[in-house]
């Protein structure tokens, strides 16, 4: 309510999914597509909605109800993962003063779901390495898993830490191919009338049509690891003719088509690049001059975030380069951090991107930290003379 954040590009196609999702017809967004963005947060909007209408406050109040249930489950996900309480306080506490996820929590953005969403997924599979009830924990979190997937599809990897915890369960291989079939079945049953609903509008299958969309802006001559407009690239206008011509399908997959050719083309290049996308991924995302013109409350709040950002970062490091030292589930949360991450090398990254994981990381950083703060300290014993 005080930052006062318009409603623009991605947070007005969202509103907009939610709010068509309602109404009479089939649901779209700002630009007339059915299926570019991820509908999971549009359909936990238009569920708010359907309750306190169709309004802005509707919205930021369900993003505040979701921060609540991160912030409770970064604390159970840290408890359970370290058996450490005053550890899971201090994640979840960092959680809560974390400054991109207060500021997101303004914006209509997929990203207020992906959070806990992917918190609930992790917790499911830390739970799945002890529990007696495979079957049970295995498909909730192929429910959770799909859920992420309607989210944003940039969680596509961490599902195969559920092989990894199956695994590590050290149980029958009939027992463990059970427990595999419930995730996957919980998975299918989650993306299934999505998939099919994509099918009947757009004669074709398909989680969402921005994957080519992304690879696209991710490789090509003006690509440089972030965002680049669509007019900044070689297709320049041409794309608006390419989009009204040939529809919202056919137009992402020349898109697809011409990244992969040019992946193809310059190879060296491209995995340079995704290199480049990795290291930025996790670089802080300090004030720029839009920033520093908001006024100096805003400036000094993003230099506090590039701050906090670099210390969990390398608190997380310090925990992977303990990976000896941590408990198994502290290991899948340290892979579920590297399949989200290692996914963004194939199109562009953006600062708001890792949020999902940044509750995991301070998992991880809180786990390296206290045993530092707890370590005591040596005072040289008094020279008594003789």
């Amino acid at each position: 309510m005080v930052l006062k954040e318009s409603l623009q590009s991605d947070s007005a196609a969202y509103f907009e999914m939610a709010r068509t999702l309602l109404a009479p017809g089939a649901m779209h967004d700002t630009y007339g597509n059915a299926a570019f963005y991820s509908p999971g947060y549009p359909f936990a909007l238009a569920a708010m909605f359907g309750i306190a209408g169709v309004k802005l406050s509707a919205a930021l109040t369900l993003n505040l109800i979701l921060a609540t249930i991160s912030t409770l489950l970064t604390y159970l996900l840290a408890r359970r993962a370290t058996g450490n309480g005053v550890l899971a306080l201090i994640a979840a506490a960092g959680f809560a003063v974390l400054i991109p996820a207060v500021a997101g929590s303004a914006l209509l953005l997929r990203e207020n779901l992906s959070v806990p969403l992917l918190l609930g997924f992790t917790l499911a599979i830390v739970i799945l390495l002890e529990t007696r009830r495979p079957l049970l924990v295995a498909g909730v979190a192929g429910l959770l898993y799909g859920a992420g997937m309607l989210a944003g599809a940039s969680v596509i990897l961490t599902g195969g830490t559920v092989v990894v915890a199956l695994l590590w369960r050290h149980r029958s291989w009939p027992g463990t191919s059970a427990a595999a079939f419930a995730f996957a079945a919980g998975t299918a049953l989650m993306l299934g009338p999505w998939v099919l609903h994509v099918d009947h509008v757009l004669g074709r299958p398909a989680l969402n049509t921005n994957g080519p969309f992304n690879l696209y802006v991710g490789n090509n001559p003006a690509a440089n690891g972030r965002f680049v407009s669509m007019a900044d690239t070689p297709l320049g206008a041409e794309w608006r003719v390419i989009r009204a011509r040939d529809g919202e399908l056919r137009a992402t997959d020349y898109l697809g088509e011409l990244a992969v050719a040019h992946m193809r083309a310059y190879p060296v290049q491209t995995g340079i690049l995704a290199l480049r996308k990795l290291a930025l991924f996790w670089s802080p995302d300090f004030p720029d001059s839009t920033d520093q013109s908001r006024g100096a409350a805003i400036t000094t709040l993003r230099w506090i975030d590039g701050l906090q950002h670099l210390l969990i970062v390398a608190l997380g490091l310090l925990a992977v380069v303990q990976w000896r030292r941590r408990t198994k589930a502290e290991r899948l949360i340290l892979l579920v951090i590297a399949g989200f991450w290692a996914i963004h090398a194939a199109a562009y990254v953006m600062p708001r991107y890792r949020l999902p994981i940044m509750p995991l990381l301070l998992i991880s950083a809180a786990s390296a930290a206290l045993p530092l703060a707890r370590r005591p300290v040596r005072v040289p014993a008094a020279t008594v003379p003789a």
